[in-house]
């Protein structure tokens, strides 16, 4: 029994047993927060999704009256979220040739989506670019007469 009591052979192993023990937690918890990092990301994807549908909407039903029509919109994007409307990523120089696309970008990922509609700046120079935040957009039809498209002219309001 008195060879039992000074036998510290479980003791010498019980920093082996804490350090594992603490590993396997931190492997546990980056994975838990990469897990909800990438949550919060398609959370604010869908939520900027939502808000650029309304807009889309908006531009396919003035662009069916054809030129001349104005909507005035509000829509909230959601932080580290930008909409390219009227541009693919890494090609800024295509417009007008792909101005019935648009992207989200959120840090480096793109998500591309296609409109019956034609966007354009307020100036019919390239693509709108709207940046995370509240914006009050004018939404506006006309023809490009070099081009004969009919355009969507978006500025803030």
């Amino acid at each position: 029994m008195n060879s039992l009591l000074k036998n510290e052979r479980a003791a010498d192993s019980l920093p082996l047993r804490f350090t594992i023990a603490s590993l396997l937690i931190l492997l546990i918890m980056v994975l838990f927060f990469t897990a909800i990092s990438d949550l919060k990301d398609k959370s604010d994807e869908n939520l900027a999704i939502i808000e650029i549908e309304k807009l889309v909407s908006n531009t396919e039903q003035i662009s069916v009256r054809g030129e001349g029509s104005i909507i005035y919109l509000e829509i909230d994007i959601p932080e580290k979220v930008y909409v390219h409307m009227g541009e693919l990523p890494n090609e800024d120089n295509l417009w007008p040739s792909n101005s019935k696309n648009y992207y989200i970008r959120i840090d480096e990922r793109h998500t591309i989506y296609d409109s019956r509609s034609a966007f354009s700046n307020e100036n019919m120079t390239g693509a709108y670019i709207i940046t995370p935040g509240h914006h009050e957009l004018k939404l506006e039809s006309e023809r490009d007469t070099s081009t004969g498209m009919l355009f969507i002219k978006i500025s803030e309001h």
